[in-house]
């Protein structure tokens, strides 16, 4: 999570207000605030409750990728009850860029489900890695879950979705130009970076990401913690 996402996860977003997180809406992370909320609700409760409930109705009504896995958990710490699934303490966005990365790189991944940690297939193979650094995922099946990756489909549409909420036509045109053809990943980057649009990008994109991880692990029942 972002500092400035941190930070605000520990304040108050007073009813009808619109906050910004590092210079940008906060409604473009909310998986990023929602995901230190649960810690402060345990240091700060009071100052905590209505961040948490607002984030909620944000995330309800935003109803993106995870969001409203979130808006579960998060209920749910209000409230003081369980989580509905296994809680493993997953980094997302460790995960989310495991999940969707290159699938010429790549077989696989596996989750371990004690530690959270995350290690890529070629991780179990000792003729890869050697004896003594492979890791075991036999001896304990029930502890390791296996994943395969999915590629760069949801990362181009990130991009579609940002270029698309662009006010500027021009700019809109420009960015929607750059993601067509081979290399459109490249050309994008440079032209967000052109255009002093990076912070609000990645948080973007970053937060898009950790919802559909978020969603995966859901899926798979387990929720993060």
């Amino acid at each position: 999570m972002c500092p400035s996402c941190a930070q605000l996860s520990r304040q108050q977003m007073p009813p009808g207000s619109s906050p910004r997180c590092g210079g940008h809406d906060v409604d473009d992370a909310l998986q990023q605030v929602g995901a230190g909320i649960p810690m402060a609700l345990k240091q700060r409760r009071e100052q905590a409750e209505p961040v948490a409930v607002s984030v909620i109705n944000r995330l309800t009504w935003r109803a993106g990728a995870g969001d409203g896995v979130l808006a579960e958990d998060l209920l749910a710490c209000l409230r003081g009850e369980p989580l509905a699934g296994r809680v493993v303490p997953v980094d997302l966005e460790m995960l989310g860029a495991e999940l969707e990365g290159d699938l010429g790189m790549s077989t696989g991944s596996y989750l371990d489900l004690r530690t959270g940690q995350v290690y890529d297939a070629s991780s179990t193979d000792p003729m890869m890695v050697g004896e003594d650094a492979a890791v075991d995922v036999e001896t304990e099946p029930d502890r390791w879950l296996r994943f395969d990756r999915t590629g760069s489909r949801d990362g181009w549409r990130d991009m579609a979705a940002f270029a698309e909420r662009q006010h500027d036509s021009a700019l809109r045109e420009r960015l929607e130009q750059a993601i067509e053809g081979k290399g459109a990943f490249g050309r994008f980057r440079d032209l967000v970076h052109q255009e002093s649009l990076t912070d609000p990008w990645y948080t973007f994109a970053t937060d898009r990401q950790m919802g559909r991880a978020r969603e995966f692990l859901a899926d798979n029942g387990i929720r993060v913690g």
